[in-house]
């Protein structure tokens, strides 16, 4: 458990295993969270059975035998799983080299040419800039009611902040627009300092090209992310509804028995 003494004055609490984060006693919904509100995890549940399903019916109107067919699929599905977990590994180890690096702590070269490749390219765009560490993994608190966890503040030769956001992903998309805007959000208003500039850093998992894009603030970014924060407070307070109304109703049944 990580305890941040922030510096507008809260204490928040992180639990790096379950990655949740606690202001007075309370959960505090993370920007991973509030972002996934974007594409709903039951809709994408639905459409992946919907077509695993489809595979099946395919498949058994081919003449494959029902046991071969839930095999192949038990196999395929372990499969997608180890691939996932594979690349989650790279992304927290490259992560992880990239942090050690800028903080000029010791650590012994990675062996595994697909980690060494993101982290030569990420040591070639820090050094490119001239860029001097300020903070690295900060836990923002917004009293908005959202926290995040920021990769990587630096300083460039003219002393203007980078808020830099590590990713190891296929391409950028329009989620990490509104994360880095709510990192921008947070901790201008946590620290009164100001981001100059937004930077996502894209080390490829491949022989890929790197990427380093600068994010320009746009207002219109930033009420979309606040937009998905109202959606989930509003889908807490739809629970909390409905769970009185269940304890109501079953206190009802208990009285008439």
């Amino acid at each position: 458990m990580t305890i941040v003494n922030t510096e507008h004055g809260h204490k928040v609490e992180f639990n790096q295993e379950k990655h949740v984060y606690i202001h007075n006693s309370e959960y505090v919904v993370g920007t991973s969270t509030i972002l996934g509100k974007l594409a709903s995890p039951m809709l994408e549940n639905w459409k992946i059975s919907n077509q695993v399903n489809a595979l099946k019916d395919e498949m058994e109107r081919q003449g494959i035998p029902l046991d071969k067919i839930d095999s192949i699929v038990i196999n395929a599905k372990t499969n997608a799983r180890k691939q996932n977990d594979g690349i989650l590994s790279i992304g927290s180890m490259v992560h992880k080299y990239c942090e050690l690096w800028v903080k000029n702590q010791p650590f012994t070269e990675p062996d595994n040419p697909v980690v060494k490749g993101c982290f030569d390219k990420f040591k070639r765009f820090w050094t490119k800039n001239k860029l001097k560490l300020i903070e690295s993994e900060k836990i923002l608190y917004s009293e908005r009611g959202f926290c995040g966890t920021v990769d990587l503040i630096a300083e460039d030769a003219e002393k203007k902040l980078w808020l830099i956001d590590i990713k190891t992903s296929k391409g950028i998309f329009v989620n990490m627009i509104h994360q880095l805007h709510a990192y921008k959000l947070s901790y201008e208003e946590q620290t009164g300092k100001k981001i100059h500039k937004m930077y996502v850093v894209r080390l490829p998992k491949d022989n890929a090209d790197f990427e380093a894009r600068q994010i320009l603030y746009k207002k219109e970014h930033i009420k979309a992310f606040l937009g998905l924060l109202h959606c989930h407070k509003s889908e807490l307070l739809f629970n909390e509804s409905v769970r009185q109304y269940n304890k109501l109703k079953k206190g009802k049944k208990n009285v008439s028995k």
